[in-house]
């Protein structure tokens, strides 16, 4: 305002002046206050002369034009030293005022001005001694002096201070005086007239109780205050200490009483923050509710920290906190849930993800941050909810901007939603927002799912609105209409693109092979500017079509123009082998290492694949040998390639070469490659080897970095059956149909089928392929695993209903259904239909093999009749088929069982005659027979002869046979001297549960208390070593010995306890030793018999 009364160009120049050097305005300020006449000319040349030395100092030439008039710079000086002569006389009158008062006011010469002294009382030695206690601690801490302090106010009858009551309070509380609250009561109703806010004094109190006794005592204070003083009463400030005192103790019912008739917000927020700090996020939940219910506005920021809290403990800790509110209008921060649904894009929850879409769409207004986030998610998944949450935002006014749109085109490709890559392109057409770019990323979308026609399409519709395709688009396009066989859209798109790039003929020169056209790919060779990669093409063409001699011609080509490089040589190499023609195969390899080209793991690919597609293994191992020879090693195709070997090769040794060459390469990641994954999964199972295939699963369910296909889902799921780990295929089936919402082809539901009947969920499998049934083709596998589970519950009649959907359906029955029918019927026993149904079987030209036969067979040895099972054993050998150890087995069980002896011993010859080695089955049946013909030596001689047998290993069940036909034939000694004889089995692991149950049994029954005890503490010192042994082993080894621990039965026990007590053991030594063993091992021996302590 000051300097109004100068011209235009004066202000301007002082504008400019303080602008560009701001550490000189003081000065132009003190000349306008020191009333300079602003008017004259000579301090306008000043004002000016200055102004343009503050914006070129390096001017030699200053001058400046005032009007019309110019003035030198010898024109201007003499004004310019006035200036500051009258600058340093006012600055030297101020300096020397200043310092005389200061001599004044220490010498005392100056009067007191009195109403200084009137603003505040005067201090009494009590809050002097307060403030200056409190100069010495720091706030919230206590010392002695709090407490002497405290003393000698109460003395003198005077108030302490207002910052020293807290920690007065604390101090006086803190020496455990019962009547510390009595004295803090009547301190504040004495005092209350000294505090000019009497209720921030009974705030400072409860701030001092609450933290050295808890919000009850401090409640009660207040209480006792406000009944005996009526000035000091609770405020605001009183509520919220004790209602986040309470909360932070936990105490929700205290703290919803105390907000029953609160309407003010921030006792809600306050009352939540407590709950939060006390990690009690139910408690807080249940109070945000509260807010929401009663129509009161805490604001976001109480949600957000709720939310926030609960994201800290976990994903699922959040989706239980928002299933508490998303039923209430809860208001929460749009950062924050926009935070929480960009961190939760992969569609691994569900249901968190729902959880947190229901209450971002229920927040008032609409938010762009919440609707991006939400249209990703959406994006990625193969469902209209992403069209509506689009179509949502776009009609409330949200703008999607080109580059959102471009990002949700690339999620609908990764998903195949194509819904809503039309809705997105629809929006973008409407408002004329169509770009070269977002048509790129449109036909990288189709290309992805293999949609070429629709790519190609695009090409058209990129010219009506107005864009020219650029080279990289034109090449795209020219190899999508190569790969769609539109032959004559890719020499048209190659013309049009006038572009001289490699690629592109490259494409041109494939589009001529895809119509089988060698003369014109040559010919395109022949137009082009010829390098290695169009040569390389133009072979590969030539190769595929067979036309070797072509292909040889344009490698001496290449190699007489310096073309010619592994690649070359690899193609041929490749074009020999898919013809099967090994010896020109190996001539090329021959002439690459004469042209100084070394071979590389691709060359040995295309021969090892030969190798096993012929069947010829050795020569496998022997080009791998070559391979390591070399210094050349194995890739992922090597190795999947070499899996084929484990899976198809009959020999063991082969099988273990190949899982050899997997485990010696430490640094292959098999999970990360999908090919190379699915076929050594699909090696171990075929081989079930456990040990590998649970290590591998580990590793996948660790890295999961490959997007799982549906071939992989089938594979997982029938390892795991393998593994019988049902609780991963249930993780598995719900990832792929419910979270990734992938439609299962039909080998995967039969895995998921054959799953559910192998751990006996019949029902289910049922459920879930009646679920299916019309969205995934069915075939006779499906109905043949499940017709098979149902013969393993023993269900015929659901067998046959199942029977009759099939042929409804017009599939036609296999060997496994018919088989599978088959046995379902004879374990129902219904041999009649079964063996209709075997008749049903020839007619239709079906086979039935010994599996079938077998079936059939064990029916009628079930219901002993014997002659209908040696007659259906005549009619399958009539057919020349050969009846193995299985087929054999039944039968002879079948005799013994209904005392056939004598067709046993025919039996047993004629498994002889055949050539059929006898299991460790056949033994054991063999061993029950010579019991129940009370030839107890014959049964011995038996087990003998097969111990002797070097490639036979003789398992426990034997032994338990043997035992079981000592006891039987009255001979209890005999049965005492098996088990030595079971421990010098050749690799024989010794005496199982049933061994030992069996033996003390019998020596029970036999009044042999003492040599039925020992057999017993022996077999529970055995199962103590197998509890010692069984953590180094894996989950299935584990499981298996888990059933191992208790290796008496109950009701060997039980005998065993009734011969003790009956000869009196219980209470000698031997007693006492055996009760210590069972306790180890969680058991029990009373007098009365067997209690079952623990369950194992």
């Amino acid at each position: 305002s000051r300097l109004k009364p100068f011209d235009t160009e004066t202000n301007r120049a002082l504008f400019l002046s303080f602008s560009l050097a701001p550490s000189r305005a003081p000065t132009f300020n003190s000349l306008s206050s020191f009333g300079i006449c602003q008017k004259s000319i000579f301090y306008r040349k000043a004002f000016l002369t200055m102004s343009s030395m503050v914006m070129n100092t390096n001017s030699i030439n200053l001058t400046m034009a005032v009007g019309s008039q110019e003035s030198s710079l010898s024109d201007l000086l003499p004004p310019v030293h006035g200036l500051f002569d009258i600058l340093f006389d006012e600055v030297s009158w101020i300096i020397f005022g200043f310092l005389a008062i200061q001599v004044l006011l220490r010498a005392n010469l100056l009067p007191k001005v009195e109403f200084l002294s009137k603003l505040s009382p005067p201090r009494s030695r009590v809050s002097a001694r307060a403030g200056k206690l409190q100069s010495h601690t720091k706030p919230g801490e206590t010392s002695p002096d709090h407490l002497a302090l405290w003393k000698d106010a109460q003395r003198r009858n005077e108030a302490v201070s207002l910052n020293a009551l807290k920690p007065c309070a604390q101090a006086l509380l803190g020496c455990n005086s019962k009547t510390a609250l009595n004295q803090l009561t009547t301190h504040l109703s004495k005092h209350a007239e000294s505090y000019p806010q009497p209720a921030a004094a009974l705030n400072a109190v409860v701030e001092g109780v609450v933290s050295t006794d808890g919000p009850e005592a401090a409640l009660s204070l207040v209480q006792n205050v406000e009944n005996s003083v009526s000035k000091v009463q609770r405020n605001g400030k009183t509520v919220e200490l004790l209602i986040e005192a309470f909360a932070r103790k936990g105490d929700k019912d205290q703290v919803l009483s105390m907000l029953g008739g609160s309407t003010e917000a921030r006792h809600f927020a306050v009352a939540i923050r407590g709950f939060l700090r006390a990690s009690d996020l139910y408690s807080a939940s249940a109070v945000l509710v509260c807010t929401a219910q009663r129509k009161i506005a805490v604001g976001p920021r109480a949600a957000g920290e709720l939310l926030r809290a609960a994201q800290a403990k976990g994903w699922d800790e959040l989706l239980r906190v928002l299933g508490l509110i998303s039923d209430d209008e809860v208001e929460a921060p749009v950062e924050i849930l926009a935070k929480f649904l960009n961190e939760c894009q992969s569609p691994g929850d569900a249901a968190l993800l729902r959880a947190l879409e229901d209450i971002s769409l229920r927040q008032p207004g609409h938010h762009y941050c919440l609707y991006e986030p939400l249209l990703k998610i959406h994006a990625k998944k193969r469902t209209t909810r992403a069209v509506e949450l689009f179509l949502m935002m776009t009609s409330n006014g949200l703008f999607a901007s080109e580059g959102l749109c471009g990002k949700l085109l690339a999620l609908s490709g990764e998903s195949e939603n194509f819904a809503f890559v039309e809705a997105i392109m629809k929006y973008l057409r409407e408002r004329e927002m169509l770009s070269l770019s977002i048509f790129k990323t449109l036909m990288k979308v189709y290309a992805s799912a293999g949609k070429y026609e629709e790519a190609c399409d695009l090409h058209d519709d990129v010219l009506e609105a107005g864009f020219e395709p650029d080279q990289v688009m034109y090449g795209c396009l020219v190899k999508f209409a190569v790969k769609c066989n539109r032959s004559e859209l890719s020499r048209k798109l190659a013309r049009d693109s006038k572009s001289t790039d490699v690629q592109n003929h490259i494409w041109l020169i494939r589009s001529a092979g895809q119509e089988g056209d060698v003369d014109r790919a040559i010919q395109a060779l022949r137009e082009s500017k010829a390098d290695a990669a169009i040569y390389n093409a133009t072979m590969d063409v030539c190769v595929s079509k067979n036309r070797f001699q072509e292909a040889e011609m344009l490698l001496k080509e290449a190699k007489e123009l310096g073309f010619a490089n592994l690649i070359s040589y690899n193609t041929l190499l490749k074009g020999y082998c898919a013809a099967s023609d090994i010896a020109k195969a190996r001539r090329t390899l021959k002439q690459m290492a004469e042209a100084g080209i070394s071979a590389d793991s691709a060359s040995y690919n295309c021969l090892l694949g030969v190798a096993i597609s012929a069947g010829n293994f050795a020569d496998v191992w022997s080009l791998l040998d070559e391979m390591i020879k070399k210094s050349i090693k194995p890739d992922h195709y090597t190795v999947s390639i070499v899996m084929k070997v484990a899976k198809r090769s009959h020999s063991q040794q082969d099988a273990a070469k190949a899982f050899e060459l997997l485990d010696a390469l430490h640094g292959l990641k098999v999970c990360e490659d999908d090919i190379l994954f699915n076929t050594v999964l699909d090696a171990l199972i075929a081989r079930q080897d456990y040990h590998r295939l649970g290590r591998l699963l580990n590793e996948y369910r660790s890295s999961r970095t490959t997007k799982t296909s549906v071939h992989t889902y089938g594979l997982l799921i029938k390892a795991y059956s393998l593994l019988r780990q049902t609780e991963p295929i249930t993780q598995l089936w719900r990832e792929m149909v419910e979270t990734r919402q992938v439609v299962p082809n039909t080998i995967t539901l039969s895995c998921y089928l054959d799953a559910l009947v192998s751990s006996k969920q019949v029902g289910k499998a049922t459920a879930v392929f009646q679920e299916w049934k019309g969205r995934v083709a069915t075939n006779t596998i499906l109905y043949a695993t499940l017709i098979k589970g149902f013969a393993t519950v023993g269900d015929a009649a659901s067998a046959m209903e199942m029977y009759k959907q099939l042929q409804s359906e017009g599939h036609q029955m296999n060997l496994v259904a018919y088989t599978s029918l088959i046995d379902a019927q004879a374990r129902g026993g219904e041999m009649e239909k079964a063996t209709e149904l075997l008749a049903t079987m020839e007619k239709e030209g079906c086979d039935p093999n010994v599996i079938t036969f077998s079936a059939i067979i064990k029916g009628h040895c079930m219901q002993g009749n014997l002659q209908a099972a040696f007659a259906m054993f005549e009619k399958m050998l009539g057919r020349g088929l050969k009846a193995d150890a299985v087929l054999f087995n039944t039968l002879l069980d079948g005799c013994v069982r209904h005392s056939g002896f004598e067709l046993a011993d025919a039996l047993l010859e004629k498994m002889h005659d055949c050539s059929v080695k006898p299991t460790n089955f056949t033994t054991s049946i063999e061993v029950k027979m010579w019991g129940k013909r009370r030839q107890l030596d014959q049964a011995f001689a038996v087990v003998r002869a097969a111990a002797e047998d070097r490639s036979r290993r003789l398992d426990a069940q034997i032994g338990t046979c043997l035992v079981s036909a000592c006891f039987l034939n009255q001979a209890p000694e005999r049965a005492l001297g098996v088990l030595p004889e079971m421990r010098r089995w050749l690799g024989s692991s010794g005496p199982d549960a049933t061994t030992y149950s069996t033996l003390v049994l019998g020596l029970a029954r036999q009044n042999m208390g003492r040599e039925a005890t020992e057999v017993a503490m022996e077999a529970l010192s055995s199962c103590n070593s197998s509890q010692r042994g069984s953590h180094n082993n894996n989950h299935r080894q584990q499981q298996q010995q888990h059933q191992q621990y208790a290796l008496l039965s109950e009701e060997a026990l039980a005998q065993l306890a009734r011969v003790m007590q009956k000869q009196g053991l219980l209470q000698k030594e031997l007693g006492i030793r055996l009760q210590s063993r069972l306790e180890a091992v969680g058991l029990a021996l009373p007098k009365t018999g067997y209690v079952k302590r623990q369950q194992y």
